[in-house]
């Protein structure tokens, strides 16, 4: 059997994950460090991670969380920035493929399934 990917996703039973949980699936797959990914760090591998985290912890429907809360677990930043990266990410991926397949397999990583990709 071949790991989920877009070409043929493999749907699983629905599970609970955490902010913690969601944060080092995406990690794992974008290959980075969570330390970083929480860090100050502005280098554009560590941005789009974030965005696509943000992404995932929005999107997901087993929690609900505000940007308040959000913010705290991205490193205390603040909410505007939750909101701007929602929507650059939105925009971004309305014109690249690329970063679109690279949302679409995140989230086939994260969760097994595209459940809870809206694009």
């Amino acid at each position: 059997m071949c790991n989920p990917c877009v070409e043929h996703p493999l749907e699983s039973p629905e599970t609970n994950l955490n902010h913690f949980e969601i944060i080092r699936k995406a990690c794992d797959y974008l290959k980075i460090k969570e330390s970083d990914l929480l860090s100050n760090c502005r280098k554009r591998p560590l941005v789009v991670a974030r965005m696509i985290v943000i992404d995932l912890l929005l999107n997901q429907k087993c929690f609900v969380y505000t940007l308040q809360s959000l913010s705290e677990i991205l490193g205390g930043r603040h909410y505007s920035t939750i909101i701007y990266n929602r929507d650059e990410l939105r925009n971004w991926i309305s014109t690249d493929d690329a970063m679109r397949t690279l949302l679409k397999n995140t989230h086939l990583h994260v969760f097994n399934s595209l459940r809870y990709f809206n694009f």
